[in-house]
């Protein structure tokens, strides 16, 4: 890494559940956020993605700047926060990350705990977005939605992707509690977007969005994808289709992602009174563009041909790679799938290899840099556990060496387990940093 911030790499991301703190920050530097509204991204699978589609869409359709806040990073924080596409420079962020720390002394003991380092880039995010007149933010939330630093951002369109089994410490262990937290981003009168849910949280989502008077588009019930050949989509929208669709990032999955950032593109685009000729081309050319590095992506590098990685994290996320794998599998192209494989300590391990274990012929263990990374000895039980035929590594390198020789001439290695395990695969392997 070059010219980035050297500061808790993947972490620490303490969980502070509150926006106390957050306010507080924004009413002591004349509320930032207060310059510009959000497209508001909630939801456990699919945030990224969604954004990554919907600010490219978006930037073809606004006149002035549009940012973009996501998290996590791969490789340096700086990932997290852009304008028109450019990351924040590393010089501004630290500048910024020192007055929130200055903000966090100024403001104990009325606010303990300080501000937590998600607090701290959500400030450093509106205040760059700020200086740099962006009327309109892509922005993700963290974690859940209810008490996210994030909610205290003004949403002109408010999206809930998915909702899955994730973060129960602070979401709740049911779908329901889960999809409840996410689904406190909606407001009365702003527009909302939904994926495709599951029965139970779906009409969880769709109660909480009657309660707060958001009027909802779902996702095969308002507006769908469909496939018209050649891997070409067409997506039907209320008052609008775009046919002709190339999406830029690969995987079925994104089908799904590509369809609800479309949609939350043209219920503010709507709302500005854009015409169906003006939304189309912007959709189409925005959705072909867009790109989200380490999401079922190739590992860039002419010494990485072969290698993929996907940050997927937990069971639904698993499945998803699974259909792709099996997919490739099935044509015998490659010839062998080998898991480069990692996880953090909180998730769900073992549920995880449940839904991933058969579509790969092998996985190579390794421990991340990272401070919740789950240890090497709990992942080889798991894989003991699932009868997972198993090699262990005590780094990354070392198994980035054991996956590439086992995977073979005309096989394939896929980084995956967590973002973090695709970050390490960004900093030793890629050529390109996102």
């Amino acid at each position: 890494m070059t010219g980035g911030i050297a500061l808790r790499r993947g972490g620490p991301e303490t969980i502070r559940p509150g926006l106390e703190r957050i306010r507080a920050a924004f009413e002591m530097t004349g509320h930032p956020e207060r310059a510009f509204r959000i497209v508001h991204i909630a939801g456990t699978n699919g945030k990224g993605s969604t954004a990554a589609f919907l600010e490219a869409v978006l930037r073809r359709l606004v006149p002035g700047p549009v940012g973009l806040y996501t998290s996590p990073h791969l490789v340096s924080p700086e990932e997290r926060i852009r304008v028109d596409g450019v990351k924040i420079p590393a010089e501004d962020l630290r500048r910024a990350l020192r007055k929130a720390a200055e903000l966090s002394r100024r403001m104990e003991p009325s606010c303990d705990p300080p501000l937590s380092f998600f607090e701290e880039m959500t400030w450093a995010a509106c205040r760059w977005f700020r200086k740099e007149k962006a009327s309109l933010v892509v922005m993700e939330a963290g974690l859940g939605g209810r008490w996210d630093a994030t909610n205290a951002c003004l949403p002109a369109v408010s999206v809930v992707t998915t909702v899955g089994i994730d973060h129960r410490e602070w979401l709740g262990d049911t779908l329901g509690e889960i999809a409840a937290e996410k689904a406190e981003i909606f407001r009365p009168g702003v527009p909302a977007v939904l994926g495709r849910l599951r029965r139970m949280p779906r009409g969880v989502v769709r109660r909480k969005a009657e309660e707060k008077g958001a009027p909802v588009w779902e996702l095969g019930r308002d507006f769908q994808w469909e496939e018209r050949g050649a891997g070409r989509l067409r997506i039907r929208l209320p008052g609008v289709d775009v046919p002709g669709i190339r999406l830029g990032m690969a995987g079925e999955f994104q089908r799904d992602n590509a369809a609800v950032a479309c949609a939350a593109a043209w219920r503010w685009a709507s709302a500005q009174g854009a015409a169906p000729d003006d939304f189309t081309p912007a959709a189409r050319e925005g959705l072909a563009s867009a790109k989200w590095p380490g999401r079922y992506s190739p590992l860039p590098g002419r010494r990485n041909a072969g290698a993929w990685a996907d940050g997927a994290h937990n069971p639904d996320a698993a499945r998803a790679l699974s259909r792709e794998l099996r997919v490739r599998m099935a044509a015998k192209n490659p010839a062998r799938i080998v898991a480069l494989w990692s996880m953090l300590r909180d998730k769900d391990v073992d549920g995880f290899l449940r839904e991933l274990s058969e579509a790969v012929d092998g996985w190579v263990v390794f421990p991340m840099e990272h401070e919740r990374a789950a240890s090497l000895e709990t992942l080889a039980a798991a894989c003991r556990k699932r009868g997972c035929i198993h090699r262990l590594a005590g780094n990354f390198a070392e198994g980035w060496t054991a996956a590439r020789r086992w995977a073979g001439a005309g096989g394939m290695v896929i980084v995956c387990g967590s973002l973090a395990a695709v970050g390490e695969a960004y900093r030793h392997r890629a050529e390109e940093i996102p």
